[in-house]
Formats: structure tokens, C-alpha cells, sequence
């Protein structure tokens, strides 16, 4: 009777979950895309339905500091103490099974769905200029070092050897004024094809969204990487390395100067050769040149294609400083999302399988993107800007409120009226101070440990105090001074 009765009330949570906040921008994407991929089927009575699943992988990267059972307990815990009683022990369900229905899932769900998110950032408003501008950058992420993660992405090598985990190198695009991740690309860390300069490129041929400015460091620049931006109409500005050596044509009144980049890219009209390999072409570009220097700092060199000098030389470097916004994202994902709890391994990535991985990657940005849509909503409903919201202190709250608001069922309006004062609440996480007028030394100070770097041969040995201890007999002169030495 019990067991029919815990089977009804697994049953009845999983048919309806919702996880809120979050589902009144995300459950349709949800269900459209199970129907899509033919996975919205389960077996009758079990609380991991496919919707409910979803939830879950995207509640796993909000939630690093809990077991895979203990986000769903997190996530049902609403229903436990106000409205069903769910069985006391402290795991709904087992990890394994968890594990095994995430596999079955697969990561092309997560997939689909970040770029279904995508159409909740068509009303971006532009913040440059009538453009909106956009940042690449790249990072990376550590995962668990298994044999199947190792053979996937590879380990960095080091001054030791390799590095004690496996990653992938990850290139995302974000949109600077909301800060929400509009794509990414991963790749190996190491490998053909595996680089940055490659994953842009990959986001560039595919990318939708028009009306846009680049902001991209010296790091990722090559020439077909502004010709391909210039092509499709859109404007960048990125800091040139010492290498590229543009070609005065004229100096503007504002101090920046015209000047011409030339080289090969593939000709995509021309036939390939015999070989297979792609022809090239030799193309011109005309570009605007921007040096400039701070106090302390080398000069740098900024080069753009946005050639109206309505646009003054100082408005495109002041706004390539903007730039830095990727950085505090990376930061809010991988210090404070992704956050682990002292003594857990301080990995990005807690998926043992490298399609879990994928999957794992996609809904940590969904989820970060998630976040940042309830911030934007917050912040144009009390007239804020959304980058002045702490984004720590926000996600605390939903946290906190994510429980509740899944399990009410109240009526319409006072449910509406509870997502009000969250937005609320939200917005009065003002930062504790503005961005200050200063520049910190890139540098670090780290503790080196005296320990070796653990390797594959490094396995706990079975050891018996009791048995194996021994006492050291003082029957010898030497024992004897050594004694008398240490008292």
C-alpha cells in the first residue's frame, strides 16, 4: 500500500514538473524539443520522466556542491514538506540511475535546446553606435580523469609531464550589455583544428544574428577571421598584434589613420584542385588604425573597420574595454555556478563521459544564460542596469526560491505575484561597489606544493596499523645517542 502509494506520488511529480523560476521562459523549448527527437516517451509511475530529466542535468550545474540525488531532492523538496510525503530516505533516486537516463538522453537535446534559447535574445538593444556589441573568448574546462574523458580531449602537457586532468578548449560569444551566451564551439585540447583562431571561425559560419561589433583580443586575430566578419556586414574592433604591420593610406582628424590589410583566403567560388586542397584568392581590406597608450603600459594598436569618423578614435578604445565583461562571465561560471565544496575535485566539468561532457557543457550555459534572464527581466522592470546586479547574490536567492515556486499551485495571480517579488528581490542585489578606477598587476602568488603530482601509479595500498607496527629497539650505542639527542 505504502509502495502504491510512493509510486503514485513519483508519478504524479514527474508528469507535471516544472522547474520555476525558470520555466515560464523554458518549458515550451522543453517539451518542443523532446516531441522533436522522439524522446517524450517514459515508463508509467517513475519520477525521471524526460522533461523532469532535463531539468535535472540543468539543476546539476547550478547545484555542484550536491550528488546527483541531492539536486533532485533539492529539486522535489518543495513537494516533500508541503504537499506529498516522499519516502524519508535521503535519495529519491540512485545516482546510477540518474547516470544511465542521462546517457539515454544524450547531449544533442541540450544542444538543440541552448540554440532555441537563442530566440530570447532577438530584443537585445544596441548599445554602440546602433550595434550590439559582442565578445569572443576562450576558455577551458577540467573534467574527471578517466580513460574515456583522456581519450576524447586530451591533458595539457606541463613542465612535469601533463596536467592532472583532462580538458576541453571551449570558444563562446557573448553579448556584452546583458551578458548572455549567444554561442559556443569546443574542441580537444590539443589536436588539428583544436585551436581558438578554429572554434571562432566554426561560430562565425553558422551565426544568425545581424547588427553586431566584435570585441576580440590580440590573441585571436587573423585575417580571415576580420575578412569573414567584414563580409557579412558586420563591424569589429580588435587589438592587433606586433606582427601585423597595416598599410598607411591616410591620416584622419581624430589621430587614427585608413590603412590596407592584403592577403590569400580560400576562394569559395573556385573549383578545388586535383588534390582536394582549396584555391586561394589575394583580397584587399581597408581598415582603420587606432593607437593609443596608458600611462605604465605599452601602446596599443586597435584595428577596425568601423571607418566613419562620426565614430571618434577614443569612442571605439574606450569601448573596447568593454571587452573584460567575458572575463567577469567566465568568473561567474566557473568560481561561483560551478562551485564545488572543499574536498570535492576542483573540476569544471563532474561528467566521467565525454558525452556527458558535452551534454554537461551545454546545460551549464543554458542554465548560466537562465540566470541572466531573470536578472535582465529584473533589472528593465526596476530600472536597472543588469550588469550592476550581483550576480552571487541573485543566484543565492533563486536557490532559495526555486523549491517553493515549483510546488505552487496556487492560483494564477498569486503566483504571478511571488515571481514579482523574486524579480524584486533580484533587483535590490546591487554589487557593492561600482567597477573603480584602477589596474591590479596580472600576477600571482601561489603556494608550490612539496608533494610529487599524482600519477596512475599512485593507488591506495591496503595497510594494517595494528599488525604491521613495529617498535624500534634501543639495543645499539647509536639508537642510544640518538635518544639522548632528542630529549
Amino acid at each position: 500500500m505504502v509502495f502504491g502509494t510512493m509510486s503514485k506520488a513519483f508519478a504524479q511529480i514527474g508528469a507535471r514538473f516544472r522547474l520555476d523560476p525558470f520555466a515560464n521562459i523554458f518549458q515550451s523549448f522543453i517539451e518542443e524539443t523532446l516531441v522533436e527527437q522522439d524522446k517524450d516517451q517514459y515508463r508509467q509511475g517513475t519520477i525521471l520522466t524526460p522533461t523532469l530529466l532535463v531539468w535535472l542535468v540543468l539543476a546539476l550545474t547550478l547545484r555542484r556542491d550536491l550528488s546527483y540525488p541531492k539536486v533532485l531532492n533539492w529539486m522535489v523538496s518543495g513537494f516533500r514538506w508541503l504537499k506529498l510525503k516522499l519516502p524519508s530516505k535521503s535519495a529519491v533516486v540512485e545516482d546510477g540511475a540518474i547516470s544511465h537516463a542521462r546517457v539515454k538522453l544524450g547531449f544533442e537535446t541540450f544542444r538543440d535546446l541552448f540554440y532555441k534559447q537563442g530566440t530570447c535574445f532577438q530584443s537585445i538593444e544596441p548599445d554602440f553606435h546602433g550595434r550590439v556589441s559582442v565578445a569572443f573568448d576562450g576558455a577551458t574546462g577540467s573534467m574527471p580523469d578517466t580513460e574515456c574523458n583522456v581519450e576524447a580531449f586530451n591533458k595539457p602537457s606541463s613542465r612535469s609531464g601533463s596536467a592532472a586532468f583532462p580538458q576541453l578548449r571551449m570558444m563562446t560569444l557573448m553579448a556584452l550589455s546583458v551578458r548572455l551566451m549567444l554561442d559556443v564551439a569546443y574542441a580537444p585540447y590539443a589536436g588539428k583544428g583544436t585551436g581558438e583562431r578554429a572554434l571562432v571561425m566554426q561560430i562565425l559560419g553558422r551565426l544568425a544574428h545581424k547588427g553586431l561589433v566584435f570585441l576580440m583580443d590580440a590573441g585571436l586575430y587573423s585575417f580571415e577571421i576580420v575578412w569573414e566578419i567584414d563580409q557579412a556586414d558586420q563591424e569589429f574592433i580588435i587589438k592587433a598584434p606586433k606582427t601585423v604591420k597595416p598599410k598607411h593610406i591616410e591620416t584622419l582628424p581624430d589621430g587614427s589613420y585608413l590603412a590596407q590589410l592584403s592577403k590569400k583566403v580560400p576562394d569559395p567560388d573556385a573549383p578545388p584542385m586535383k588534390n582536394g586542397r582549396k584555391r586561394w584568392k589575394r583580397v584587399t581590406q581597408t581598415v582603420r588604425v587606432i593607437r593609443f597608450e596608458i600611462p605604465g603600459f605599452q601602446p596599443v594598436t586597435l584595428v577596425t573597420n568601423i571607418l566613419d569618423t562620426s565614430t571618434t578614435a577614443r569612442e571605439i578604445a574606450l569601448h573596447y574595454h568593454q571587452r573584460w565583461d567575458i572575463e567577469i562571465a567566465y568568473d561567474e561560471i566557473k568560481t561561483h555556478q560551478c562551485a564545488t565544496l572543499r574536498g570535492q575535485p576542483p573540476t569544471t566539468f563532474r561528467s566521467k563521459r565525454p558525452d556527458l561532457v558535452k551534454q554537461e557543457l551545454y546545460a551549464m550555459l543554458i542554465m548560466y544564460n537562465l540566470v541572466r534572464l531573470l536578472i535582465r527581466q529584473a533589472a528593465e522592470k526596476h530600472n536597472k542596469d543588469p550588469r550592476l546586479i550581483s550576480f552571487l547574490d541573485a543566484l543565492q536567492h533563486i536557490i532559495e526560491a526555486a523549491p517553493l515556486m515549483t510546488v505552487d499551485d496556487s492560483a494564477h495571480s498569486q503566483k504571478r505575484n511571488l515571481f514579482w517579488y523574486l524579480l524584486q528581490v533580484i533587483a535590490d542585489c546591487d554589487i557593492d561597489r561600482p567597477r573603480r578606477h584602477r589596474i591590479n598587476p596580472r600576477v600571482v602568488k601561489v603556494k608550490m606544493s612539496k608533494f610529487k603530482r599524482k600519477n596512475k601509479l599512485h593507488k591506495p595500498e591496503k595497510r594494517n596499523l595494528e599488525q604491521e607496527l613495529k617498535i624500534v629497539w634501543a639495543n645499539s650505542t647509536a639508537t642510544m645517542r640518538e635518544a639522548m639527542s632528542m630529549a
